[in-house]
């Protein structure tokens, strides 16, 4: 008797197991509702307030976010629009204005700005114009981003959706994921794929497999805490490229039990690194890290929106059709027509004006002579703003960039100017001469409009408005000549706490160009002493020996800025991207390649800094990364 009710037990647990095994797991995890994942959002939201003193979100899109157009601002404009803030007219008319007077080399990038410009609302033809050149030109970032544009409706006459789709299979790795070069898949590579594939997840068959094999492939690379470490070293931007793509095709990592590890999720992973103040660190115990916090901020909108069942990130609320109205059409040829009038035969004042001027055209264009005057002449003025501030940069060097460049200028500014072209490059003669500049363009213009007969005062005034407000950034900024900035005098440290060395090298192009800037060596600064006062940072070292040794640099971004980010485009005259898609600048400390930015690392006395010119991302230069060694 007992036997038989033994048994009658066991076949009730066997039936039991078997009935809960085929049913979907669900591990036990952090529950995070909508709401909570939205005060995490608002808790970033507030601290960028706060940090760039804007009274409200709007402010914030119409003061520092349009104000860094171009450099610094482009994925917190997508998060924003994404998260239900349509109104980023301010933004576009920025970022449009900075494409028109910036070449951008990088393929990528300039995806990442037609993306930006979708997110924002643009009917700007960059969006496509750039599709043809971008696209697949720079290995898969530029297929990744190229599908991104082109999953928001816009086309290429090179490649279709499908077309980048198909190449984007092709270069998945055998363990399932996708990387930039090597044998092995790169978490956050593999999930921007998954990201830009995930439009086509349910209708494509071999998408489906593919992006199985890939979210396969980063669950089991989950840490323990949830999260994920990239180059050995663990950060919350990989896992919040992870959340993204999960995100994207409708995985809800809060319950899904391939993206729980130990108890914890993907957002876990990510919250850990949330400091006290809403923004987030790199690493633990690290202070405000401008890159996590904003990766941060568009995963949580990215998982907010999937469960409130929106498209993923980047399939974009206010995209808009590339084709300009009518009206822009009119206007352009409006502007274009005034333009080539008033500067006669001056072929590079006769180029179409940047967005910003067209927008301020079309608000006032009407059928009405006067109006059209009106146009025209801002039109013109817009032009003589930018060529005066063109000239001079071409004069002078401000505190905050190492490079000078020489622009030219229309000829009715040049004679305006050229009695003044001979000033000696001396301490103080600096601000006078860029203020006689103004000045004198501002008479030109002023005599131009006599001339024409477009004597309106409003035009005068305006002219008078442009021309103070120039003088007065002259007058309160910290000009200096060329000569003055390139002084050859190290900078005092009163306050040095020890010294670090700093060597710059560019062994891997050397015979690859005969460009005099590439020394025959490679070397382009020896090993050099350099003192430290507390706090400086390698991008700090690196400004001293441009300073000291006349060594031209170019940079974007600021350290120290409530952005904390700069990026060193140019040394020496070589550029990333001057050999391959692939090439530029990195920087090594005591042998490692950090995994923070030259403004964000903090130097110690005995440190030895390199800058290396790199050909293939650093892997030409057998990079360790932060913290491999102890893996």
């Amino acid at each position: 008797m007992r036997n038989k009710a033994f048994k009658g037990i066991v076949s009730c647990l066997a039936t039991a197991v078997t009935f809960v095994s085929v049913l979907p797991f669900e591990a036990n995890s952090q529950e995070y509702t909508v709401g909570e994942v939205q005060s995490l959002i608002d808790g970033i939201v507030d601290y960028k307030i706060n940090s760039v003193g804007a009274g409200s979100v709007q402010d914030w899109l119409n003061g520092d976010i349009a104000d860094n157009a171009g450099t610094l601002s482009e994925w917190y404009a997508i998060s924003l629009s994404q998260d239900g803030y349509s109104d980023l007219s301010a933004y576009e008319s920025a970022l449009s204005a900075y494409l028109s007077e910036h070449n951008e080399p990088s393929p990528t990038s300039r995806e990442k700005y037609a993306l930006a410009l979708s997110a924002a609302g643009s009917r700007n033809s960059y969006i496509s114009d750039i599709l043809d050149t971008s696209v697949g030109e720079q290995g898969i970032m530029s297929y990744i981003y190229g599908l991104h544009v082109l999953n928001n409706g816009y086309t290429c006459s090179r490649y279709t959706a499908d077309d980048v789709v198909s190449q984007l299979l092709s270069m998945q790795y055998s363990d399932g994921g996708w990387a930039i070069f090597g044998d092995y898949g790169d978490i956050d590579v593999t999930a921007m794929t998954i990201t830009a594939l995930a439009p086509y997840y349910n209708s494509n068959g071999s998408v489906h497999d593919a992006v199985e094999r890939g979210v396969d492939f980063l669950s089991q690379r989950q840490q323990d805490n949830g999260g994920y470490q990239s180059f050995g070293t663990p950060n919350p931007e990989s896992a919040a490229q992870v959340l993204v793509a999960v995100s994207a095709v409708g995985i809800d990592c809060v319950h899904d039990g391939r993206f729980i590890k130990n108890d914890n999720n993907l957002i876990d992973g990510i919250v850990e690194y949330r400091l006290g103040d809403g923004s987030f660190c790199h690493t633990q115990g690290g202070e405000t890290n401008e890159t996590a916090t904003v990766q941060a901020l568009y995963s949580f909108i990215a998982y907010k929106r999937m469960c409130e069942g929106k498209t993923s990130l980047l399939v974009l609320d206010n995209r808009q059709s590339a084709e300009p109205s009518v009206q822009e059409e009119n206007v352009s040829v409006s502007v274009q027509h005034d333009e080539n009038v008033q500067d006669g035969d001056d072929k590079n004042s006769g180029s179409t004006t940047n967005e910003r001027t067209e927008n301020i055209v079309a608000s006032t264009v009407t059928t009405d002579k006067k109006a059209a005057i009106s146009t025209s002449a801002v039109s013109t003025l817009t032009t003589m703003a930018k060529t005066t501030t063109k000239k001079i940069r071409s004069a002078v060097t401000t505190e905050n960039s190492t490079s000078v460049s020489a622009v030219s200028t229309s000829p009715a500014v040049t004679s305006a100017v050229s009695a003044v072209e001979d000033i000696p490059q001396k301490s103080g003669n600096s601000k006078a001469k860029a203020i006689i500049i103004i000045v004198g363009s501002a008479a030109v213009l002023s005599l131009i409009l006599l001339i024409i007969g477009k004597r309106s005062y409003k035009n005068f005034l305006f002219i008078i408005l442009v021309s103070g407000a120039a003088s007065a950034v002259v007058i309160f900024t910290n000009i200096r000549s060329a000569d003055e900035y390139y002084n050859g005098s190290s900078a005092v440290k009163e306050n040095a706490i020890g010294t670090v060395t700093l060597e710059i090298r560019c062994d891997t192009i050397v015979g690859k160009s005969d460009d005099e800037h590439i020394p025959d060596d490679g070397t382009i600064l020896a090993v050099t002493d350099f003192d430290i006062e507390e706090g400086d940072t390698v991008f700090d070292v690196l400004t001293d020996a441009a300073q000291t040794y006349g060594i031209q640099m170019e940079n974007k971004g600021s350290a120290g800025s409530a952005h904390g980010m700069v990026y060193i485009s140019g040394i020496n005259y070589i550029y990333e991207y001057d050999f391959g898609d692939l090439s530029g600048w990195v920087y090594h400390v005591n042998g490692i390649t950090p995994s923070r930015n030259c403004g964000e690392y903090v130097l110690s006395d005995g440190d030895q800094i390199q800058w290396l010119y790199t050909c293939e991302l650093g892997h030409d230069l057998d990079e360790v990364y932060e913290d491999d060694r102890v893996f």
